[in-house]
């Protein structure tokens, strides 16, 4: 199993939220096994090479791994780009476990 700087990568993160709960659209530079559970998440996935519509905000920024862009009302004249991104979208439920490869975007939205 590898790992890209081991020492940044300890423990376990867990991550608790309630239906309508949504996580904007970042990257991580690690791998992910996401667990369900309890409930329902929709995920909404795309490799890196999507970056360059993506709008990143710039290195330096205080959520530099994120987009610009609200994906629940993107604004496309401001963002035509975005219009032109692939994505791969997923439902995982109680009892599924979704693999994150590093570097893919990802959008998610507690269903319940």
């Amino acid at each position: 199993f590898f790992i890209v700087e081991p020492e940044r990568h300890r423990g376990i993160h867990c991550r608790f939220g309630m239906r309508g709960v949504i996580a904007e659209s970042h990257f991580d530079g690690g791998r992910n096994y996401i667990a369900m559970l309890k409930g329902r998440k929709r995920y909404i996935l795309q490799p890196p090479e999507e970056c360059k519509n993506t709008y990143l905000l710039q290195s330096g920024h205080p959520s530099a791994r994120h987009t610009e862009i609200n994906w629940s009302k993107p604004d496309l004249e401001k963002y035509p780009k975005f219009n032109q991104a692939r994505a791969m979208e997923v439902v995982l439920s109680e009892g599924e476990v979704l693999y994150l490869p590093s570097y893919y975007l990802h959008h998610i939205i507690a269903i319940e």
